[in-house]
């Protein structure tokens, strides 16, 4: 039987959502996904298509995987471990945020690629399903950067080893402007560092030109008005590196299109 009627034979689900057959990728995500419909909750998919916003929501990431994965050979296409799919289809039907559905999708598509499946570890699912829309785009924003440099701003006192910080960090990152809720980077850090994705050291700064001086030259146009006010104290920066772990750089090689061996 060849594989085109063996995917004509497979669950209803992907014809419904496909419709023909030979259209290019169907294949490929036919014998990816033989492993996972109809485990967990891919068994209500059809159910999912009878409700208007689950229906465009797993219509549109099945489609955007379809698109993908229609360029790997068919001989390179692999059965999708449940361990990794099932949780991962679980969430096609209602991820309708596109940082976070390309994350999905794309650790999809590397576990459907025989060359490429040993990048992707079942514990990717659960960070993805722990951060914001914005600590996706913050994420993908930093994962050709050494480390991200940041700043700590003090007001020392000038006779005395006592100081009151002001701003517990000034990253540097490029991405503010893209996040919604730039207010919020310090709780994304502070997110990511739990999840293992970032190392905050106050005890090392990264080395170079130009790369803490615009932080507080900012800084110091921030702070202009109360370094007026007082006396006996004064600003200072100490420098400080956030560390992309190895953790997070496996987790950016399986989840992100541009990354390093994608």
């Amino acid at each position: 039987m060849g594989l085109l009627e063996e995917i004509a034979q497979s669950p209803a689900i992907l014809k419904e959502v496909y419709g023909d057959l030979a259209k290019p990728g169907v294949q490929q995500a036919g014998k990816a996904l033989s492993t996972i419909i109809g485990l967990g909750n891919t068994i209500l998919w059809p159910l999912a298509l009878l409700n208007e916003r689950a229906r465009i929501a797993l219509e549109s990431n099945l489609e955007k995987y379809r698109n993908k994965i229609k360029h790997i050979p068919i001989e390179e296409t692999c059965e999708i471990p449940p361990e990794v799919g099932v949780p991962i289809a679980e969430k096609l039907s209602y991820v309708t945020n596109d940082e976070l559905s390309e994350m999905y999708i794309e650790l999809l598509v590397k576990a459907s690629q025989a060359p490429k499946a040993n990048v992707v570890h079942p514990s990717f699912v659960n960070i993805i399903n722990n951060i914001s829309p914005d600590e996706a785009v913050l994420l993908k924003s930093v994962m050709h950067l050494p480390g991200i440099p940041f700043i700590e701003v003090r007001l020392q006192y000038k006779e005395k080893n006592e100081w009151q910080t002001l701003n517990s960090m000034i990253p540097g990152l490029f991405c503010l402007t893209e996040l919604h809720y730039p207010e919020n980077v310090h709780a994304y850090i502070s997110n990511l560092e739990g999840l293992g994705i970032f190392q905050v050291r106050q005890d090392i700064f990264m080395v170079g030109e130009n790369i803490y001086e615009p932080l507080e030259e900012d800084a110091k146009i921030r702070y202009s008005e109360l370094i007026k006010t007082v006396d006996d104290k004064t600003i200072v920066f100490p420098r400080g590196k956030i560390e992309i772990t190895p953790f997070a750089r496996l987790l950016m090689d399986a989840c992100f299109v541009n990354s390093v061996g994608t």
